[in-house]
């Protein structure tokens, strides 16, 4: 058993997903430190604002992303030890994002000033959009491919205490509101900015303009994994921004207190497959048997990992929202008890996002994913007019076995 156990935990993989993990425990450490001081300062209206209106800037940061997360890691991989096109690969996709986080933070305050689009928080919002720059700048990739997570989780760490810092001694009152999601998406704008130089400095890697045809190339080409990348993003986040229309502002923020812990436990099986994707797909290129056994592997794992998860904070869910909020919301945590699963059920659909990473199955991904999001609004509609916040967390749990049927069925008819 011991020899079995020994070579996993030596893996790269292995230790991509402890810093992945690590990482992750920053933002649960902040979670748990900043989300009673938030929730106590602004009450609930205004704390449900806040949540609200950094949902819809991850959102405009996904668009930015533009599914360059999906694919990026894997063809960075593949050059990694030839100096001239990794260069070229990270300048490229750097810039496009850069770009597109411009022309996305323009347009959104166009509208919302122009239009006078969510009038109750546009000012929120409009400070919140320094996130989206943030996204843009974010080198994530760079660190997959050369499997250095180690750096993200360092430089996480710095950006989380800076922002705690920024939150406690500038945000005192509702009138501050507006500062916490730009204090949040200022100090990612300025730790990315410092790890990027790091980075270029130590792999020797030459900043370069990218030509506009190159850009107009990279966003066609990579069209089929931003519609996927939207499409999941609606998944995890419509149904809250839905639920507004339903609920009162107070249940709001009672729902966002469970919907943030539910949040964090949701990225372990984003962060399984990003720990995976390179040897998977190194694995994939030179032996299939080889990838499917290291795949099958991971997956057991994974599962087995997020049902522990979910038991976990089901039954001290109590616990956790007395941490999280400062105090006990009965409501919160009865929330909580539901959406702690969504890790698990989320885990169902890993190994077959990995194989359609590794393959590049745009088509297939961008068929399951948006069906995927239609049906979890059909179901987000229907459960939050009927039941509130209860019937958007079954909603979403429900959403997650949708998209591992879509998935496989989908990936099983093209093969």
């Amino acid at each position: 058993m011991i020899k079995r156990i020994g070579p996993i935990l030596k893996s790269v993989s292995f230790s991509n997903f402890i810093n992945l993990s690590l990482n992750q425990g920053v933002n649960v450490l902040v979670a748990l430190l900043i989300n009673p001081i938030l929730y106590q300062r602004l009450e609930n209206e205004l704390y449900g604002h806040v949540t609200l209106s950094l949902s819809i800037a991850m959102l405009l940061g996904i668009i930015v992303s533009y599914g360059f997360h999906l694919n990026g890691p894997k063809r960075l991989a593949l050059v990694v030890d030839d100096p001239v096109q990794r260069s070229s690969l990270i300048n490229e996709i750097i810039v496009t994002r850069f770009l597109l986080s411009l022309l996305v933070t323009g347009l959104t305050l166009a509208i919302t000033t122009g239009f006078g689009l969510f009038p109750d928080y546009a000012l929120i919002l409009s400070f919140s959009l320094v996130v989206v720059f943030g996204e843009a700048l974010m080198p994530l990739f760079i660190l997959q491919g050369f499997d250095k997570l180690s750096l993200l989780a360092k430089a996480n760490a710095l950006s989380k205490l800076g922002y705690l810092l920024m939150v406690y001694f500038f945000v005192k009152g509702l009138e501050d509101a507006k500062w916490v999601n730009f204090f949040y998406g200022g100090s990612t704008v300025l730790v990315n900015l410092v790890l990027l130089t790091y980075i270029y400095r130590r792999w020797s890697i030459k900043f370069s303009f990218v030509k506009t045809r190159r850009v107009w190339a990279l966003l066609r080409d990579n069209f089929q994994f931003f519609l996927s990348t939207i499409a999941g993003h609606v998944s995890v986040h419509g149904g809250f921004i839905l639920l507004k229309n339903f609920v009162e502002d107070d249940e709001l923020g009672e729902y966002s207190l469970a919907q943030k812990v539910a949040f964090l436990l949701r990225m372990v099986p984003v962060f399984l497959t990003q720990s995976v994707l390179q040897n998977a797909s190194r694995f994939y290129a030179e032996d299939e048997n080889k990838f499917n056994k290291y795949l099958s592997g991971a997956y057991k794992m994974g599962l087995a990992v997020t049902f522990a998860i979910g038991v976990v904070f089901m039954l001290t869910s109590p616990w956790v929202i007395r941490i999280v909020g400062g105090e006990y919301v009965a409501y919160s945590a009865d929330v909580l008890r539901i959406l702690c699963f969504i890790p698990f059920f989320g885990m169902l659909n890993v190994s077959n996002m990995v194989k359609i990473l590794v393959a590049e199955r745009k088509d297939v991904l961008s068929r399951a994913t948006w069906a995927t999001a239609v049906i979890m609004l059909v179901l987000s509609t229907i459960g939050s007019s009927e039941y509130g916040g209860y019937g958007l967390a079954v909603a979403l749990l429900l959403s997650e076995v949708v998209s591992f049927v879509l998935h496989y069925y989908l990936l099983k008819r093209s093969t």
